[in-house]
Protein backbone atom coordinates (compact mmCIF):
# COMPACT_ATOMS: atom_id res chain seq x y z
CA UNK A 1 0.00 0.00 0.00
CA UNK A 2 1.32 3.47 -0.92
CA UNK A 3 2.07 5.66 2.12
CA UNK A 4 -0.30 8.33 0.81
CA UNK A 5 -3.15 5.80 1.04
CA UNK A 6 -2.62 5.67 4.78
CA UNK A 7 -2.04 9.41 5.15
CA UNK A 8 -5.53 10.21 3.83
CA UNK A 9 -6.72 9.61 7.39
CA UNK A 10 -4.90 12.84 8.31
CA UNK A 11 -7.66 14.71 6.52
CA UNK A 12 -9.91 13.77 9.43
CA UNK A 13 -7.49 13.37 12.35
CA UNK A 14 -5.33 16.45 11.65
CA UNK A 15 -7.74 18.85 9.94
CA UNK A 16 -11.41 18.15 10.61
CA UNK A 17 -10.92 16.95 14.21
CA UNK A 18 -9.04 20.06 15.48
CA UNK A 19 -11.45 22.32 13.57
CA UNK A 20 -14.43 20.74 15.36
CA UNK A 21 -12.58 20.63 18.68
CA UNK A 22 -11.72 24.32 18.50
CA UNK A 23 -15.33 25.24 17.79
CA UNK A 24 -16.73 23.14 20.65
CA UNK A 25 -14.10 24.19 23.19
CA UNK A 26 -14.59 27.87 22.45
CA UNK A 27 -18.38 27.70 22.45
CA UNK A 28 -18.30 26.03 25.86
CA UNK A 29 -15.84 28.53 27.27
CA UNK A 30 -12.92 26.15 27.77
CA UNK A 31 -10.51 28.27 25.71
CA UNK A 32 -10.22 32.05 25.61
CA UNK A 33 -9.26 34.55 22.92
CA UNK A 34 -5.92 35.08 24.69
CA UNK A 35 -5.16 31.34 24.57
CA UNK A 36 -6.12 31.19 20.90
CA UNK A 37 -3.64 33.99 20.14
CA UNK A 38 -0.88 32.21 22.05
CA UNK A 39 -1.53 28.94 20.20
CA UNK A 40 -1.43 30.72 16.84
CA UNK A 41 1.83 32.48 17.66
CA UNK A 42 3.46 29.29 18.94
CA UNK A 43 2.49 27.49 15.76
CA UNK A 44 3.59 30.23 13.37
CA UNK A 45 6.79 31.26 15.15
CA UNK A 46 8.10 27.94 16.47
CA UNK A 47 6.50 24.84 14.94
CA UNK A 48 6.21 26.03 11.35
CA UNK A 49 9.73 27.48 11.40
CA UNK A 50 11.11 24.07 12.41
CA UNK A 51 8.93 22.21 9.88
CA UNK A 52 9.99 24.61 7.11
CA UNK A 53 13.67 23.96 7.88
CA UNK A 54 13.18 20.18 7.98
CA UNK A 55 11.18 19.95 4.74
CA UNK A 56 13.31 22.38 2.70
CA UNK A 57 16.47 20.51 3.74
CA UNK A 58 15.61 17.67 1.35
CA UNK A 59 13.70 19.65 -1.31
CA UNK A 60 14.99 18.97 -4.86
CA UNK A 61 16.79 22.10 -6.08
CA UNK A 62 15.72 22.94 -9.63
CA UNK A 63 14.67 25.79 -11.87
CA UNK A 64 11.06 24.95 -11.00
CA UNK A 65 11.60 26.62 -7.61
CA UNK A 66 12.06 29.96 -9.37
CA UNK A 67 8.49 29.70 -10.69
CA UNK A 68 6.88 29.39 -7.26
CA UNK A 69 6.86 33.17 -6.56
CA UNK A 70 4.97 33.72 -9.82
CA UNK A 71 2.38 31.09 -8.98
CA UNK A 72 2.10 32.39 -5.40
CA UNK A 73 1.17 35.80 -6.81
CA UNK A 74 -1.18 34.50 -9.49
CA UNK A 75 -3.09 32.27 -7.07
CA UNK A 76 -4.10 35.44 -5.18
CA UNK A 77 -4.54 38.00 -7.96
CA UNK A 78 -6.35 35.89 -10.57
CA UNK A 79 -9.42 34.92 -8.47
CA UNK A 80 -9.62 38.52 -7.23
CA UNK A 81 -9.63 39.92 -10.77
CA UNK A 82 -12.12 37.34 -12.04
CA UNK A 83 -14.37 37.89 -9.03
CA UNK A 84 -14.22 41.66 -9.51
CA UNK A 85 -14.97 41.39 -13.25
CA UNK A 86 -17.81 38.84 -13.21
CA UNK A 87 -19.28 38.19 -9.75
CA UNK A 88 -19.07 41.31 -7.63
CA UNK A 89 -22.00 43.13 -9.23
CA UNK A 90 -24.58 41.33 -7.09
CA UNK A 91 -23.11 42.94 -3.96
CA UNK A 92 -24.21 46.54 -3.57
CA UNK A 93 -22.72 47.39 -0.17
CA UNK A 94 -18.96 48.19 -0.31
CA UNK A 95 -18.46 46.21 2.93
CA UNK A 96 -19.94 43.14 1.25
CA UNK A 97 -17.87 43.70 -1.90
CA UNK A 98 -14.65 43.92 0.07
CA UNK A 99 -15.52 40.79 2.07
CA UNK A 100 -16.30 38.86 -1.12
CA UNK A 101 -12.97 39.79 -2.73
CA UNK A 102 -11.06 38.93 0.44
CA UNK A 103 -12.65 35.47 0.36
CA UNK A 104 -11.95 35.08 -3.34
CA UNK A 105 -8.28 36.09 -3.10
CA UNK A 106 -7.10 34.26 0.03
CA UNK A 107 -6.83 30.49 0.43
CA UNK A 108 -5.50 28.35 3.26
CA UNK A 109 -2.31 27.18 1.53
CA UNK A 110 0.18 27.15 4.41
CA UNK A 111 -1.73 25.00 6.93
CA UNK A 112 -4.51 23.18 5.07
CA UNK A 113 -2.73 23.08 1.72
CA UNK A 114 0.49 22.00 3.43
CA UNK A 115 -1.11 19.00 5.15
CA UNK A 116 -3.06 18.03 2.02
CA UNK A 117 0.09 18.21 -0.13
CA UNK A 118 1.93 16.19 2.55
CA UNK A 119 -0.77 13.49 2.36
CA UNK A 120 -0.13 13.10 -1.36
CA UNK A 121 3.56 13.91 -1.74
CA UNK A 122 5.19 13.75 1.68
CA UNK A 123 7.65 16.38 2.87
CA UNK A 124 8.29 17.73 -0.61
CA UNK A 125 4.65 18.74 -1.04
CA UNK A 126 4.63 20.34 2.41
CA UNK A 127 7.77 22.35 1.58
CA UNK A 128 6.20 23.73 -1.60
CA UNK A 129 3.21 24.91 0.46
CA UNK A 130 5.46 26.81 2.87
CA UNK A 131 7.36 28.54 0.06
CA UNK A 132 4.20 29.52 -1.80
CA UNK A 133 2.71 30.69 1.49
CA UNK A 134 5.43 33.36 1.73
CA UNK A 135 4.25 35.01 -1.46
CA UNK A 136 0.61 34.70 -0.46
CA UNK A 137 1.50 36.67 2.68
CA UNK A 138 3.21 39.28 0.53
CA UNK A 139 0.06 39.60 -1.58
CA UNK A 140 -2.06 39.78 1.58
CA UNK A 141 -0.14 42.92 2.50
CA UNK A 142 0.27 44.43 -0.97
CA UNK A 143 -3.12 43.58 -2.49
CA UNK A 144 -5.74 42.25 -0.06
CA UNK A 145 -5.27 44.77 2.77
CA UNK A 146 -5.32 47.80 0.41
CA UNK A 147 -8.41 46.40 -1.32
CA UNK A 148 -10.16 45.93 2.04
CA UNK A 149 -9.23 49.44 3.13
CA UNK A 150 -10.45 50.88 -0.17
CA UNK A 151 -13.94 49.37 0.24
CA UNK A 152 -14.10 50.42 3.88
CA UNK A 153 -13.26 54.02 2.91
CA UNK A 154 -15.78 53.85 0.07
CA UNK A 155 -18.46 52.84 2.58
CA UNK A 156 -17.35 55.46 5.10
CA UNK A 157 -17.23 58.24 2.49
CA UNK A 158 -20.52 57.18 0.82
CA UNK A 159 -18.96 56.07 -2.45
CA UNK A 160 -15.91 58.31 -2.52
CA UNK A 161 -12.42 56.92 -2.14
CA UNK A 162 -9.82 57.85 0.45
CA UNK A 163 -6.12 57.71 1.19
CA UNK A 164 -4.91 54.17 1.83
CA UNK A 165 -2.26 53.64 4.50
CA UNK A 166 -0.27 50.44 4.96
CA UNK A 167 2.34 49.36 7.45
CA UNK A 168 4.12 47.03 5.02
CA UNK A 169 7.34 46.91 7.00
CA UNK A 170 5.54 46.17 10.26
CA UNK A 171 3.70 43.18 8.78
CA UNK A 172 6.48 41.64 6.70
CA UNK A 173 9.25 42.21 9.25
CA UNK A 174 7.63 40.51 12.20
CA UNK A 175 8.01 37.36 14.27
CA UNK A 176 5.17 35.87 12.25
CA UNK A 177 7.50 35.66 9.25
CA UNK A 178 10.25 33.78 11.12
CA UNK A 179 9.52 30.63 9.11
CA UNK A 180 11.20 32.35 6.14
CA UNK A 181 14.50 31.98 8.01
CA UNK A 182 13.69 28.30 8.59
CA UNK A 183 13.18 27.79 4.85
CA UNK A 184 16.38 29.69 4.04
CA UNK A 185 18.34 27.58 6.54
CA UNK A 186 16.92 24.34 5.13
CA UNK A 187 17.65 25.33 1.52
CA UNK A 188 21.19 26.40 2.49
CA UNK A 189 21.93 23.06 4.15
CA UNK A 190 20.44 21.39 1.08
CA UNK A 191 22.59 23.39 -1.35
CA UNK A 192 25.73 22.68 0.69
CA UNK A 193 25.11 18.97 0.34
CA UNK A 194 24.81 18.34 4.08
CA UNK A 195 22.82 15.13 4.55
CA UNK A 196 19.82 15.34 6.82
CA UNK A 197 19.98 12.85 9.72
CA UNK A 198 17.27 10.16 9.57
CA UNK A 199 16.06 11.20 13.02
CA UNK A 200 15.02 14.57 11.57
CA UNK A 201 12.64 12.84 9.16
CA UNK A 202 11.12 10.87 12.04
CA UNK A 203 10.69 14.07 14.06
CA UNK A 204 9.03 15.74 11.07
CA UNK A 205 6.40 13.01 10.86
CA UNK A 206 5.42 13.67 14.48
CA UNK A 207 5.72 17.45 14.48
CA UNK A 208 3.47 17.93 11.47
CA UNK A 209 0.53 16.60 13.50
CA UNK A 210 1.13 19.21 16.21
CA UNK A 211 1.38 21.91 13.55
CA UNK A 212 -1.92 20.86 12.00
CA UNK A 213 -3.71 20.80 15.36
CA UNK A 214 -2.26 24.12 16.52
CA UNK A 215 -3.13 25.63 13.15
CA UNK A 216 -6.71 24.38 12.77
CA UNK A 217 -7.93 24.44 16.38
CA UNK A 218 -7.84 28.28 16.62
CA UNK A 219 -9.60 28.48 13.25
CA UNK A 220 -12.46 26.38 14.63
CA UNK A 221 -12.68 28.71 17.64
CA UNK A 222 -13.19 31.70 15.33
CA UNK A 223 -16.21 30.16 13.61
CA UNK A 224 -19.67 31.56 14.45
CA UNK A 225 -22.21 29.30 12.76
CA UNK A 226 -25.36 31.23 13.60
CA UNK A 227 -24.05 34.56 12.31
CA UNK A 228 -22.54 33.07 9.16
CA UNK A 229 -25.50 30.85 8.21
CA UNK A 230 -27.54 33.61 6.57
CA UNK A 231 -24.77 34.36 4.05
CA UNK A 232 -24.20 30.77 2.94
CA UNK A 233 -26.39 31.03 -0.22
CA UNK A 234 -24.38 34.08 -1.35
CA UNK A 235 -21.10 32.15 -1.30
CA UNK A 236 -22.00 29.63 -4.01
CA UNK A 237 -20.23 31.61 -6.75
CA UNK A 238 -17.00 31.05 -4.79
CA UNK A 239 -17.37 27.35 -5.66
CA UNK A 240 -17.11 28.00 -9.40
CA UNK A 241 -14.29 30.46 -8.89
CA UNK A 242 -12.17 28.39 -6.49
CA UNK A 243 -12.91 24.82 -7.59
CA UNK A 244 -13.25 25.22 -11.38
CA UNK A 245 -11.96 28.48 -12.82
CA UNK A 246 -8.81 28.96 -10.72
CA UNK A 247 -7.47 25.37 -11.00
CA UNK A 248 -8.12 25.40 -14.77
CA UNK A 249 -6.16 28.64 -15.10
CA UNK A 250 -3.30 27.49 -12.84
CA UNK A 251 -2.92 24.24 -14.77
CA UNK A 252 -2.93 26.13 -18.07
CA UNK A 253 -0.04 28.40 -17.00
CA UNK A 254 1.96 25.80 -15.05
CA UNK A 255 1.70 22.55 -17.07
CA UNK A 256 3.84 23.78 -19.99
CA UNK A 257 6.56 25.17 -17.68
CA UNK A 258 6.83 22.92 -14.62
CA UNK A 259 8.91 19.79 -15.02
CA UNK A 260 8.50 18.46 -11.48
CA UNK A 261 5.30 16.36 -11.31
CA UNK A 262 5.16 16.80 -7.52
CA UNK A 263 5.18 20.60 -7.82
CA UNK A 264 2.59 20.42 -10.60
CA UNK A 265 0.28 18.29 -8.46
CA UNK A 266 0.88 20.53 -5.44
CA UNK A 267 -0.08 23.62 -7.45
CA UNK A 268 -3.35 21.92 -8.37
CA UNK A 269 -4.00 21.13 -4.69
CA UNK A 270 -3.21 24.73 -3.66
CA UNK A 271 -5.48 26.17 -6.38
CA UNK A 272 -8.55 24.37 -4.97
CA UNK A 273 -7.72 25.02 -1.31
CA UNK A 274 -10.73 26.71 0.35
CA UNK A 275 -10.97 30.20 1.75
CA UNK A 276 -8.42 31.23 4.36
CA UNK A 277 -8.93 32.63 7.83
CA UNK A 278 -6.74 35.53 6.63
CA UNK A 279 -9.79 36.79 4.75
CA UNK A 280 -11.58 36.99 8.11
CA UNK A 281 -8.56 38.84 9.54
CA UNK A 282 -8.68 41.38 6.70
CA UNK A 283 -12.43 41.84 7.19
CA UNK A 284 -11.96 42.43 10.94
CA UNK A 285 -9.09 44.86 10.47
CA UNK A 286 -10.99 47.01 7.96
CA UNK A 287 -14.55 46.59 9.32
CA UNK A 288 -15.94 44.67 6.36
CA UNK A 289 -18.68 42.03 6.53
CA UNK A 290 -16.91 39.51 8.78
CA UNK A 291 -19.88 37.11 8.80
CA UNK A 292 -19.69 36.79 5.02
CA UNK A 293 -16.00 35.89 5.10
CA UNK A 294 -16.63 33.28 7.81
CA UNK A 295 -19.51 31.86 5.79
CA UNK A 296 -17.35 31.69 2.64
CA UNK A 297 -14.61 29.97 4.61
CA UNK A 298 -17.08 27.41 6.00
CA UNK A 299 -18.95 26.54 2.81
CA UNK A 300 -15.83 26.16 0.66
CA UNK A 301 -14.12 24.16 3.43
CA UNK A 302 -17.03 21.73 3.70
CA UNK A 303 -17.03 21.20 -0.07
CA UNK A 304 -13.25 20.76 -0.05
CA UNK A 305 -13.14 18.26 2.81
CA UNK A 306 -15.98 16.02 1.66
CA UNK A 307 -16.00 16.30 -2.14
CA UNK A 308 -13.13 18.18 -3.81
CA UNK A 309 -10.07 16.85 -2.01
CA UNK A 310 -11.19 13.19 -1.81
CA UNK A 311 -11.80 13.29 -5.57
CA UNK A 312 -8.45 14.99 -6.15
CA UNK A 313 -6.71 12.46 -3.90
CA UNK A 314 -7.84 9.48 -5.97
CA UNK A 315 -7.03 11.38 -9.18
CA UNK A 316 -3.46 12.32 -8.23
CA UNK A 317 -2.23 9.47 -6.03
Amino acid sequence: MDSSDFRIIYLFTDLLAPLAAGYLLYQRGYISDALISRILRLNVIVIYTILALMSCWTLPISWDLALIPLYGILIVLVPGLIGWAFFIRKYHNPLDRGAYLANAMMSNITTLGGVCAFILYGEQGFAYAQIMGIFQTVMLVLAVFPMAQYYYLQHKNHGAGGKIRMDIRGILLSWNQLSILGMAAGLTLNALGIARPPAVGTAFEGLIHFGAWFGMLPVGALVHLRRARRYAPYTLDLFALRFLILPAFMMAVSYPLVGDPVLLGAILVFSVTPGAINSVTAAKLYHLNVDYTISGFLTTSIAFFFVVYPALFFLLR
